[in-house]
């Protein structure tokens, strides 16, 4: 395939890979990121939080899918305090895999410190941002078994595996009421023994023999807590145990006045940050995308394009054995024709020549390189020189006797 054949096909080819990426990850371009953990509101797999939001809904304490970052919940939600926001899912808390700076944790904590709540649910605690690791406990809990709680593998990000709907669990005595139905080979913290005096020093609520699982950080007049377990509150365990009612005191304990708002601008929900994101968020958008790829594969079914190197064409012989043996025989014979073609009419004009009983020098000349050309044996393809021999002959022989014949 030359070159001009091949930019020909090349261009639309890479379009309709263009097409199926986007149509088939559009969804998951919007976050650059996937743990088995999503805690989105609209995934209704067992890692996500479909179940929360209609289990809010039922027990009237409707909840707002916030989607704007958590540094701008005091914009959105109506009251300055008495507010609580749930955000789960293991990574960033920004849709473009952003790390939180120092400056975007600030007004958080002014939000806390306003009387508002904030509960952070995660399978992965080593990747919390950064600085609410260091403000709230950096220096006051350790992790227990690290290589036990670590993050999720690479093959079970790229697979988009989720939470486990039977993990093996076992049941935390809650300090309140109640208990949590958690996962037993979870992630742990247990205390650092830092300075006790702090006024952030965080309160277990709730673990077992390995550890804390669920804690409570005062931060002003609000607080900060913190579930280290994927399953208790997720699709997967929400109706598991006691866990609904351990959510429902929490909650009823920190909404004073304020809203309920779980995080879904991490999940890639609201504010377009790219043009991509964007796109896919035009109605209509994923369907149009189908279509252009069905529409792609049609045209190259309609102009069979070939995707690999053309094969190489070799004709089948077309003529028989005894057909060659016949056209090389007739070669031969043709090329014969042009000396016995020569010698005949040599001999004819010699005979009128010698009946005539005269004798013309010209005649004489030509006969003689007729005759030296028969005995050539010459078997030329293109027998020109035969053809003059024969021409001059013959117009020698109609001039000098006419169109008489010897008998």
């Amino acid at each position: 395939m030359d070159d001009s054949k091949r930019r020909g096909w090349l261009l639309p080819a890479i379009l309709a890979a263009s097409v199926l990426a986007l149509a088939s990850l559009g969804e998951r371009l919007k976050v650059s990121y996937r743990t088995p953990l999503s805690g989105c509101a609209y995934d209704n797999g067992t890692g996500g939080a479909s179940g929360l939001y209609r289990w809010c809904a039922r027990m009237g304490l409707p909840a707002t899918l916030l989607e704007v970052p958590i540094a701008e919940a005091s914009e959105t939600l109506p009251s300055p305090s008495g507010n609580v926001v749930i955000t789960m899912g293991d990574g960033p808390w920004s849709p473009a895999d952003e790390t939180m700076e120092p400056e975007g944790w600030r007004p958080i904590r002014d939000w806390l410190e306003r009387g508002n709540s904030l509960i952070v649910v995660t399978g992965a605690p080593r990747d919390l941002p950064e600085p609410l690791r260091k403000d709230l406990f950096s220096d006051k809990l350790r992790e227990v078994d690290p290589a036990v709680s670590a993050l999720p593998n690479a093959a079970s990000t790229l697979l988009g595996r989720s939470v486990d709907d039977r993990p093996e669990t076992v049941e935390s005595s809650v300090t309140d009421d109640g208990s949590l139905t958690i996962e037993r080979e979870g992630p742990r913290w247990a205390s650092a023994g830092g300075d006790e005096r702090s006024r952030s020093v965080p309160v277990q609520l709730a673990g077992d023999a390995r550890g804390g699982v669920l804690y409570r950080i005062p931060v002003g007049l609000g607080s900060c807590y913190v579930l280290l377990d994927p399953f208790a509150w997720a699709n997967a365990g929400l109706d598991s145990g006691e866990n609904a009612r351990v959510l429902a005191a929490i909650l009823g304990r920190e909404i004073g006045g304020g809203s309920l708002a779980i995080d879904e601008y991490r999940h890639g929900h609201g504010r377009a940050e790219s043009f991509l994101t964007y796109l896919l968020g035009l109605p209509g958008a994923p369907a149009f995308l189908w279509l252009a790829l069905a529409w792609a594969l049609l045209y190259y079914y309609g102009r069979n394009v070939r995707l690999r190197p053309a094969e190489r064409y070799e004709g089948p012989e077309r003529r028989t054995a005894q057909e060659y043996i016949d056209a090389v025989a007739q070669l031969h014979e043709r090329a014969r024709a042009a000396p016995l073609a020569v010698e005949a009419v040599a001999a004819r004009l010699r005979h009128l020549v010698s009946a005539s009983g005269g004798h013309d020098p010209s005649a004489a000349a030509l006969l003689e390189a007729a005759d030296a050309y028969v005995r050539s044996g010459s078997r030329p393809a293109a027998p020109r020189e035969a053809v003059r021999l024969v021409a001059g002959l013959v117009q020698l022989r109609k001039r000098l006797y006419g169109t008489r014949t010897v008998s």
